[in-house]
């Protein structure tokens, strides 16, 4: 496993010419999550776009507790990995928790 740490620490080291100003945390507990993202990634994986366009129907079957949507699986395994899907879930959802206190 230090192999696999190490390699990754030297490809993160790398200069990245698209973005030269990134800052990677190279901690113990870094690399430990993005090998868990990593072995928990799939091949059918919904990028955050895919996502975020399907969260107002994913919402709208939370709320009214009816069947999640066809990707409803893949898109809870993204919200699950991802904390940028997830905000924009939490954001959606007390909007609409104030749309409905409003009425």
């Amino acid at each position: 496993m230090s192999s696999v740490i190490d390699t990754i620490r030297q490809l993160l080291e790398r200069p990245v010419p698209s973005e030269p100003n990134i800052d990677v945390p190279l901690d113990d507990p870094s690399i430990d999550r993005l090998l868990y993202l990593l072995c928990d990634t799939r091949d059918d994986e919904l990028s955050c776009e895919e996502v975020f366009a399907r969260l107002d129907e994913y919402v709208d079957c939370l709320v009214s507790q009816k069947r999640v949507l066809e990707n409803g699986p893949l898109v809870e395994h993204h919200l699950a990995l991802c904390a940028d899907c997830r905000d924009e879930l939490r954001a959606l959802q007390l909007a609409l928790a104030l749309a409905v206190a409003d009425d």
